[in-house]
């Protein structure tokens, strides 16, 4: 056994496999609040015998609340250290996802649906520096489990809560069924802290002279041109992927495929979750010609939308393949942000920026889409508007995805951005 001199936690192959565990865990919770809505949102619609705009405001729930919870995830880790702020983060999905299944109130529904989406937006932001700190031999091992476990999480509740509401009868229960994994995530946390092998950010030494690093002086993150263009990528593909879980089934079912087969679709989109997440972080951290395969997932997402808008039942899956390697995008935007900054806290402070003033992008989607389709009685309008973003994200991800990291960046005394890969 060995213990991390840097942030003071216990290795073994059986405790690295465990920690591997709970990442696999933490990161599949954070998104079946969100994507197995989607495949029911009819049936919550009648049972709560909702408007078009209630409705909209429940897909655009997601990109909200990661917009403004994602700001207070750094000074929570700052206050609560690593272990107590993912343990919030799983607390809070717990009794999110439980007892909105069981409520039979609309209010009362959304803001159990806030407070589960609050947990996963404090666990996006912080997860980015537990893969940073409890991996550091194997940052890929790290970022690739990290990012095909949340390809799992939004595939799997695709695909299966329809079929689990019809099997039981209930929206209720395909919703509620969701509360394994975050509740199986605490308990193995809980476990990784009592055997010692959660980092602790406190105690970061230099792991040759063995004391505490003193922090080079930096501006602030929004200094950096590359975290701004980072922002907007992100920004725009969660749009794509928050209007995909809260509309593309309905699309889907209003062009005449059945319920069932429509979750299939999304679960066609949201099964791109986990080859992107193999293959996106590769491409970044080996410098694979990223700006090429990132213009490539928004030209992909922008033939997606063209075929849903002409002819959507004609060849579903198609287009749903082409959606879903658009979808590609997210795990490479997370890999950008573990592999464009080198110190956790620079890594921690980018995480929080792109991702909170990302999800501001994010939320417009589906709340416009929503509006849009009140306004023209439509998917016209609503797709036409897909296609302009997912051109947009192309533009940005060939842009953000330029050599350089956000350190150099942001050194105080430092020249323009550097041209070095960064990692």
């Amino acid at each position: 056994m060995t213990t991390t001199p840097e942030f003071g936690f216990r290795r073994t192959r059986g405790l690295d496999a465990l920690a591997l565990a709970c990442l696999v865990l933490i990161a599949a919770s954070l998104r079946p609040a969100a994507s197995s809505l989607g495949p029911v949102l009819s049936e919550v619609t009648t049972g709560f015998s909702l408007a078009e705009w209630q409705t909209g405001l429940l897909t655009a729930l997601p990109g909200l609340v990661f917009a403004a919870c994602g700001v207070i995830a750094v000074p929570v880790l700052k206050r609560l250290g690593l272990f107590s702020t993912l343990l919030l983060s799983c607390a809070c999905i717990i009794l999110g996802v439980g007892l909105r299944a069981v409520v039979t109130g609309w209010v009362s529904f959304a803001l159990l649906t806030v407070l589960a989406l609050a947990g996963m937006s404090i666990g996006n932001v912080i997860l980015p520096v537990y893969v940073k700190t409890r991996f550091p031999h194997r940052p890929t091992l790290g970022a690739t489990t990290f990012t095909v476990s949340l390809g799992l999480g939004s595939m799997l509740p695709a695909l299966l809560t329809a079929p689990l509401a019809a099997q039981f009868g209930d929206w209720r229960f395909g919703l509620g069924f969701w509360l394994v994994l975050p509740l199986s995530a605490l308990i193995t946390w809980t476990v990784l802290r009592l055997v010692g092998s959660v980092p602790d950010l406190g105690r970061q030494q230099d792991p040759a002279a063995g004391e505490r690093k003193e922090e080079p002086p930096r501006r602030s993150v929004l200094a950096s041109p590359k975290a701004r263009y980072m922002a907007i990528f992100f920004g725009l593909q969660s749009a794509n992927a928050y209007v995909q879980f809260g509309w593309l089934p309905q699309i889907y079912r209003d062009a005449g495929l059945d319920p069932v087969l429509a979750g299939i679709m999304l679960t066609v989109v949201t099964f791109g979750g986990l080859p992107g997440g193999f293959l996106a972080p590769q491409i970044i951290v080996r410098s694979i010609a990223p700006r090429v395969f990132l213009v490539s997932f928004g030209a992909s997402a922008v033939l997606g939308y063209l075929g849903l808008l002409f002819i959507p039942a004609t060849t579903p899956v198609v287009w749903a393949i082409l959606l879903g390697y658009g979808g590609f995008a997210f795990p490479a935007a997370l890999a950008l942000i573990t592999y464009r900054t080198r110190e956790v806290a620079v890594t921690a402070a980018t995480s929080a920026f792109v991702q909170s003033s990302g999800y501001v992008l994010a939320a417009i989607g589906p709340l416009a889409v929503g509006g849009l389709l009140g306004w023209s009685g439509s998917w016209a309008v609503p797709l036409w508007l897909m296609v302009g973003i997912s051109a947009l994200m192309g533009i940005t991800g060939w842009l953000s995805a330029a050599p350089g990291n956000v350190d150099e960046e942001l050194a105080i005394g430092a020249g323009r951005s550097g041209t070095g890969e960064g990692k």
